[in-house]
């Protein structure tokens, strides 16, 4: 197998693994610079452009942490009226992030997560 089918098969394992986590609906696999690199969206235009808002958010957030001296943050929660967003860090260079159900529990959620990010982190 070639290392370019070797890399889809280990995304495509990762984006089954964050389905598994309970009130996950959708997720997208991001690099920090917003391009989307794996994702369950049918529309590739609005995941693309999902995953371009979410890397946003997460720069956003840990530049806002640093102007009052606050750690970076671990996750990104946004909690509209029937759905919840949720990012969080895969390694160094990339991004989870999961369209969730609006009641999920985000600390369980974030937790079982960032140990997925983990082991992405290290894999790719």
């Amino acid at each position: 197998m070639s290392s370019t089918g070797s890399l889809k098969q280990k995304i495509r394992q990762f984006i089954d693994e964050i389905l598994t986590v309970p009130g996950v609906d959708e997720c997208a696999l991001v690099s920090n610079d917003g391009i989307l690199i794996g994702k369950t969206f049918e529309d590739s235009i609005s995941a693309q452009s999902f995953g371009a808002m979410c890397a946003t958010m997460i720069a956003s957030s840990e530049a806002a942490a640093s102007v009052v001296n606050i750690e970076s943050p671990s996750w990104v929660l946004v909690k509209g009226a029937a759905k919840t967003i949720i990012v969080v860090g895969a390694g160094p260079r990339l991004l989870i992030a999961v369209i969730a159900a609006r009641d999920v529990d985000p600390e369980v959620t974030c937790s079982a997560l960032l140990g997925i990010g983990e082991r992405i982190g290290g894999a790719l």
